[in-house]
């Protein structure tokens, strides 16, 4: 393990750093799942390996406490698919390490809400998942045609993805799901198809994202795909509002949901917030738009706001800046300063990546130069989740450096950029 807390039950009972954790309760600890889940109890007899190799054992009384120990990080379960649309495969080169790593572990898709295609899934891996009510999981389903689906992973002994969800769901697993669309293959009545066949899996199927294929520049030796078009994202829009009107009950988490990129594609409103229930999928880019509108009203109604001391440039993407813009309009007169919208190509990927946080430090310093801006403000998504490096290791102290403006980072969502503006909370380079 690598650390553990001070006056914690393990610290207690001289547990330390590199010692490894053998069993619970008689029985073996291979992941950190396993170490969570059996030492969930008030009492349990723990053995464990000291870094010397001594063996040792000892009655854990917790008193319902976390016993406080902190596991080495997860070995990731690789991917080995090769899907058509991999958006790891269409990459440039030097970029963050990290960024090539393609994985394919259920206990990744339980604690962060990684997507998992459950395509070599092993009997072990459903038993733990079934044992320990790994719940909801996030699983990637493209088409329910099964010959489809295989040549869409590019994995012709890919597992029957219908069956694993239906013994999933029939044990009380919730299960959210995406389709990723690639026009001419998956799209159109083949996807109306495989939603009306998916939807008799709810409610242990919650929700379907739908999303447009992501596409860069750099698809070289890869299968033919291209965009979807206007006229295709509006078909598919309709498409869901007919579904939604048959398969949708007014007590249910709203079934088949499309990403905000198909509202930006096809021109269209975002709709309103009933259309997206809980949230559920915002982290694959759905609902985004609508929350930010509904935190937007929220923070403008405040009666008492702190002022700004002054106002600066704020970066995003091309795909929000209408929606950027009309916040930063009424943002700027509320904060008693002007703030201006940058928009910024996404060069490193080509044009059709259009969302903020792909942007890369060096396009976000090629779009700041010779603009004379004093202070500008970062959301974080640009950057790795410890706040340091952009996708293609620059940091926000280059950017500071090479432009002379301040760097300021803020949550982005509008009471985030708020309390950064207003310095209530603030990351400055």
């Amino acid at each position: 393990m690598e650390s553990v807390a001070r006056d914690s039950p393990a610290e207690r009972a001289g547990i330390t750093a590199g010692d490894a954790i053998l069993s619970v309760g008689g029985e073996p600890v291979f992941d950190l799942l396993d170490l969570h889940f059996l030492t969930s109890g008030r009492r349990f007899l723990l053995r464990w390996a000291t870094k010397r190799g001594e063996r040792r054992e000892k009655i854990i009384r917790t008193g319902g406490n976390p016993l406080g120990v902190f596991p080495e990080p997860v070995r990731i379960r690789r991917c080995r698919n090769r899907c058509i649309f991999c958006f790891v495969h269409q990459l440039p080169k030097g970029m963050r390490r990290s960024l090539y790593i393609k994985d394919e572990d259920v206990r990744l898709s339980f604690l962060h809400g990684q997507y998992v295609t459950f395509s070599d899934i092993s009997e072990e891996e459903i038993r733990k998942i079934l044992r320990y009510r790994l719940s909801p999981l996030y699983v990637s389903i493209h088409t329910t045609d099964n010959v489809l689906r295989r040549r869409m992973l590019g994995n012709p002994r890919a597992a029957d993805v219908m069956s694993v969800m239906r013994r999933l769901v029939a044990a009380g697993i919730v299960l959210h799901g995406q389709i990723v669309v690639c026009p001419g293959i998956n799209d159109g009545t083949e996807l109306e198809r495989s939603l009306v066949v998916l939807s008799g899996l709810r409610p242990g199927l919650a929700t379907v994202a739908v999303v447009p294929v992501g596409l860069t520049s750099h698809r070289r030796g890869l299968p033919p795909l291209r965009a979807v078009s206007r006229d295709e994202a509006r078909a598919t829009l309709a498409l869901l509002a007919r579904l939604r009107r048959s398969l949708d009950h007014r007590d249910a988490e709203p079934f088949a949901v499309a990403a905000d990129e198909y509202y930006l594609l096809a021109g269209a409103k975002i709709p309103g917030r009933g259309a997206y229930g809980s949230f559920a999928q915002i982290g694959n880019g759905v609902g985004l738009l609508r929350r930010h509108q509904d935190d937007s009203r929220a923070l403008f109604r405040r009666k008492r706001w702190k002022r700004a001391t002054a106002g600066g440039t704020v970066v995003s993407g091309v795909s929000p800046r209408s929606y950027i813009a009309d916040f930063l309009k009424v943002f700027s007169g509320r904060a008693g300063a002007r703030f201006v919208h940058l928009p910024v190509e996404n060069r490193l990927m080509g044009k059709n990546v259009t969302v903020t946080g792909l942007l890369s430090g060096g396009d976000i310093l090629s779009a700041l130069k010779g603009r004379g801006a004093s202070r500008v403000y970062l959301p974080s998504v640009c950057l790795r989740e410890a706040g340091d490096l952009f996708l293609d290791n620059l940091s926000p102290e280059d950017i500071a450096r090479e432009t002379g403006a301040t760097v300021h980072l803020f949550e982005p969502t509008p009471r985030g950029f708020y309390e950064t503006v207003c310095n209530v909370t603030e990351s400055i380079f």
